[in-house]
């Protein structure tokens, strides 16, 4: 499924403690396919599940500078799901969940996700694994308000090696339809605040020889 949007609004509250770390902003990539795994920032994305039937289902890279704005947003470029549109006008599209890992064992992490035209009562949670086992997670509830939504989502405060985004609720399988952007993981503590910390991580790691 694909919705193309034409504004939004977001606030940013995500981590701003040391050097150390990964940060995927999805600005130095190439608007188009990504395929079913891929590594942006030291962070690698894999897994994704449409619910729509389709077996390792392909990311996208969707320019969106013109669709989204604000703190939580580091222009131009956001993860997509499979769906993408050319320009600055972003493609919304069908998630179910994905994951994502540095390959280390970390204990902070946050997500922007943006959300549009979801079902209403589902939501989205961010899910922090241990070897398979839960250990942290947040959670939103999608408003059904045909607005752009935005949320944060972090975990913290538990070791984990892998993480997952992952759509539940009781319409179309529990799915969203959404884009995401500024993912950091870090392996040390952390504390929440309003600052672009992964924005700038990002830049420099690009910038450097």
């Amino acid at each position: 499924m694909k919705l193309v949007a034409a504004a939004g609004v977001s606030v940013l509250c995500v981590w701003s403690g040391g050097a150390s770390g990964a940060a995927a902003t999805f600005d130095s990539l190439v608007e188009g396919d990504l395929g079913p795994t891929f590594v942006d920032g030291g962070i690698t994305f894999f897994g994704l599940d449409d619910r729509a039937g389709t077996a390792d289902a392909p990311f996208s890279c969707e320019r969106a500078d013109g669709t989204l704005g604000g703190p939580g947003f580091s222009a131009p470029n956001a993860m997509g799901f499979g769906s993408w549109v050319p320009g600055p006008f972003a493609a919304f599209s069908q998630c179910g969940s994905f994951s994502f890992t540095t390959g280390a064992v970390e204990t902070f992490a946050s997500v922007d996700v943006f959300e549009w035209m979801s079902p209403a009562g589902n939501t989205i949670w961010l899910e922090a694994y241990r070897n398979g086992v839960l250990v942290a997670s947040d959670s939103a509830v999608i408003p059904g308000n045909l607005q752009i939504n935005h949320w944060t989502l972090s975990v913290s405060g538990s070791a984990f090696d892998t993480l997952r985004v992952n759509g539940t609720g009781p319409t179309d399988r529990g799915i969203f339809i959404g884009l995401v952007d500024n993912v950091v993981v870090v392996p040390g503590p952390a504390t929440a605040g309003v600052a672009a910390a992964a924005v700038l991580l990002g830049l420099r790691r690009r910038r450097s020889p």
